[in-house]
């Protein structure tokens, strides 16, 4: 795995800077593109690339605003604008064949909205941590979690993964895990993460996006998800055409860091890679 860099057309995506950086593994097979949660980056899909890497090309994109790639230029980018930006960086890499989407939490979000937009795209479709998105929520709601975001990230991203790490996993995670979530965390830019907040809030995914998806769907969210629990899970499967829903016991938002192996075997089966 490496971290790499493309350039991505900023004036058309309407973007601060042309820079995109990524990591990637693996030369040969099918292409797996991975997308990161709203406090999240590259490095929380480590496992997951190592796992996949034997099989597949993975590619483990950085977000606009999220480390060291450009943010967009408006305070309140659209989904549709980060699936553009998606899609640019795998007509970049020359992968024009469709590819198996991987989303954990906002990059849950995306994924569904890139897979709504780009159907021909999308050769499968998996959401860890499943976002619905804040829209369909009460206006107090809405308000509270945005002045949640913007307090929370006030002090920077170190002192955001020392507050808000634990809330990411189980109850009962390691304190491996939990070093390794902090460690994700604390790279979080404060303009790349309220970017991404006020786009999820203008997002109902059971309503946008779910009716226009295709691609064989799973759904993955943990029992001891605090972030997004199992009904919104429920919501996001239920409006899918033939979706599948897995509730693995015990785990919390992160699956692909708490068990990799367990949400490995998922993609496995799901994609129908070698084990």
């Amino acid at each position: 795995m490496m971290l790499d860099f493309l350039e991505l057309d900023a004036a058309d995506l309407a973007l601060s800077g042309p820079r995109l950086s990524f990591q990637s593994a693996g030369d040969a097979g099918p292409p797996v593109l991975l997308m990161h949660g709203i406090g999240a980056n590259s490095m929380g899909w480590r496992h997951i690339m190592a796992g996949l890497a034997p099989h597949a090309r993975v590619f483990a994109w950085n977000a606009p605003g999220y480390f060291l790639s450009d943010p967009f230029l408006s305070d309140a980018p659209r989904a549709e604008d980060y699936a553009d930006a998606a899609l640019d960086m795998l007509d970049v890499l020359g992968v024009t064949e469709p590819v198996h989407l991987v989303g954990s939490s906002f990059g849950s979000m995306l994924g569904a909205c890139f897979a709504s937009r780009h159907p021909a795209r999308v050769a499968t479709l998996t959401l860890f941590g499943a976002s619905r998105g804040q829209r369909w929520k009460g206006a107090e709601a809405r308000a509270a979690m945005l002045a949640m975001r913007e307090d929370s990230i006030r002090d920077g991203g170190v002192a955001l993964a020392r507050t808000r790490s634990a809330k990411l996993v189980a109850p009962d995670a390691s304190p491996e895990v939990l070093a390794e979530v902090r460690r994700m965390v604390a790279a979080t830019d404060a303009r790349g993460l309220m970017q991404a907040a006020r786009c999820t809030d203008s997002v109902d995914v059971v309503f946008d996006f779910a009716p226009l998806i295709v691609a064989p769907t799973l759904v993955v969210t943990g029992t001891a998800d605090a972030v997004n629990p199992p009904e919104v899970a429920m919501a996001i499967a239920d409006a899918i055409t033939g979706a599948v829903l897995e509730l693995p016991e015990g785990l919390g938002h992160l699956p692909e860091l708490e068990n990799p192996g367990f949400a490995l075997n998922l993609l496995q089966r799901h994609m129908n890679l070698g084990s």
